[in-house]
């Protein structure tokens, strides 16, 4: 007994972790954007099938592979927010269909040219090998997967939190027509959002693409994620994404290891959303503020 609580402890440090750097992206642009990013889940496969495409099709160098595919995911971001998201600002119907589309679009992409029967092995392993914990072996990615999702979410808090540019991202969230008015540039700072919102994405999923299976699907799994992280712990608030987070991974712990009916994951993480919405509909944080 102790042996299998001492497991669902380690995997809830490391899923929570891991689920840090799938939602938080999509938190913040809840939160600053004000909109529901229903295309979010397109990043996730634009991240691995765009570097499969570099690195194994046209058969460049696995750095560069990564970098060229950082930049055509910035510069899809920045064109989804200026031919979908400003131009249709003020009819969100058509913002979330767009959305949901472009999403779309990049599974139906990335399924013509590398169905599941090709398989797809990203050589991004930092650490390889594993080791025991809690009566079960980890891989040393996987545990370096968690650091950077701890990592990744220092560095937001403090960016939001100390920098110049996080405290007008910040007072947008709060107020875009007084921001207008003391002069933020809002919408930079909206493109500046879409983009840095690739980081956790871009990093979770090259670090467990040689741990976790990947296909064209896959998006959306890791999207119902984020919504139930976001929206448990307040749309846009960090501090309750951080909470959040760790309560789902403790929740799909529990069912993985004590339980041990791992297909019952997702049904009890949103039975457990729903029962804290009853008692608190705004999340577990307020939605006002980004912390």
């Amino acid at each position: 007994m102790l042996t299998t609580i001492e497991t669902m402890l380690v995997y809830t440090l490391l899923l929570g972790s891991l689920y840090l750097l799938v939602s938080i992206g999509f938190s913040l642009i809840c939160g600053v954007l004000r909109i529901f990013h229903l295309g979010y889940a397109y990043i996730f496969v634009a991240t691995i099938y765009l570097t499969w495409m570099f690195f194994n099709t046209l058969h460049l160098p696995l750095w560069l592979s990564i970098i060229l595919m950082v930049v055509v995911q910035a510069g899809i971001a920045i064109g989804i927010y200026k031919g979908i998201i400003a131009r249709y600002v003020k009819m969100e119907e058509k913002i979330i269909t767009g959305l949901l589309l472009i999403a779309m679009i990049a599974q139906e992409a990335a399924n013509r040219w590398y169905p599941i029967q090709v398989a797809v092995n990203l050589p991004t392993t930092i650490i390889p090998g594993s080791m025991a914990i809690g009566g079960t072996e980890i891989s040393y990615q996987l545990i370096l997967a968690a650091a950077f999702g701890i990592l990744v979410t220092v560095f937001f808090v403090l960016f939001f939190l100390k920098t110049k540019t996080g405290l007008a991202v910040r007072a947008i969230s709060y107020d875009i027509n007084t921001s207008k008015i003391m002069g933020i540039q809002v919408e930079q700072i909206y493109m500046f959002i879409m983009v840095v919102v690739l980081l956790p994405v871009i990093i979770a999923m090259l670090m467990i693409a040689p741990v976790w299976a990947v296909d064209p699907w896959m998006g959306w799994g890791y999207m119902t994620t984020a919504i139930l992280v976001s929206v448990m712990g307040g749309l846009g608030n960090i501090r309750g994404t951080i909470i959040a987070a760790f309560i789902i991974g403790l929740t799909h712990a529990f069912m993985s290891f004590v339980v041990k009916e791992p297909r019952l994951m997702n049904l009890a993480a949103l039975v457990v959303v729903v029962i804290m919405l009853l008692f608190r509909p705004q999340g577990i944080a307020k939605t006002e503020s980004l912390w």
